[in-house]
């Protein structure tokens, strides 16, 4: 190998440790109160070596943020080109839940920690952060255009929100919570299933010969 492909390699290790070491400080302390000299002790680092892969602590924080956003959007878009708007909305919840319990320091960065998106100015970062909901809301669209939900719904800003919430709640209850054995958890997909499914199937169009309509869903 290259001396120079060995120094790249060994740049970005240590970058991926300062990015890990940084986020699980931001998410169980709050942003505000973690200072770079702390991160760098957390891994055994000088402050200067996390100076020459980041200028300050917000472009520290902007370059974690959008990387962790680009990964959550490439998660749901993995299933979006599935062809029923039903089904899709099934998946995206598989992918949302496998996501958030996957990488829980990554999903409390994004979604339960304050000022996680702190960069106006950051135009790729404002997209990469409003992906998932685009498709989400696309797909929810999709349902209410074709028919396929009840049709006293009929806001999809509305239904999409209320769905992103459900399963929130489902993600954010078991990171915080989940490792506290006296409430028996039972695992995040039998959990997401009794909560999104149930919601998803009390949307839909009832058939005169269906008893029990549900979306079609690979477990």
């Amino acid at each position: 190998m290259a001396t120079s492909d060995r120094i790249e390699r060994e740049r970005l290790a240590k970058r991926k440790r300062i990015l890990d070491a940084a986020r699980d400080l931001f998410a169980t302390r709050g942003i505000e109160a973690v200072t770079l000299r702390e991160i760098a002790q957390r891994i055994e680092y000088s402050t200067t070596a996390i100076y020459v892969q980041f200028k300050d602590k917000q472009d520290l924080l902007d370059q974690m943020v959008r990387e962790d956003f680009a990964a959550f959007s490439a998660a749901l878009a993995a299933v979006a080109t599935v062809v029923d708007p039903v089904e899709r909305l099934g998946k995206l919840g598989d992918a949302y839940v496998t996501f958030a319990m996957t990488m829980p320091r990554h999903y409390q960065l994004l979604f339960m920690t304050s000022h996680a998106a702190s960069s106006p100015d950051d135009k790729d970062h404002d997209v990469a952060g409003v992906d998932g909901y685009h498709l989400l809301l696309r797909t929810v669209t999709e349902c209410v255009d074709s028919g396929r939900f009840r049709p006293e719904l009929r806001d999809p800003d509305g239904l999409a929100q209320a769905i992103w919430a459900t399963v929130h709640g489902v993600v954010s209850l078991l990171i915080v919570m989940g490792p506290d054995d006296v409430f028996r958890w039972r695992s995040p997909a039998i959990i997401a299933e009794l909560a999104l499914g149930n919601m998803l199937r009390g949307m839909l169009v009832v058939e005169p010969t269906e008893r029990d309509p549900r979306p079609t869903r690979r477990r």
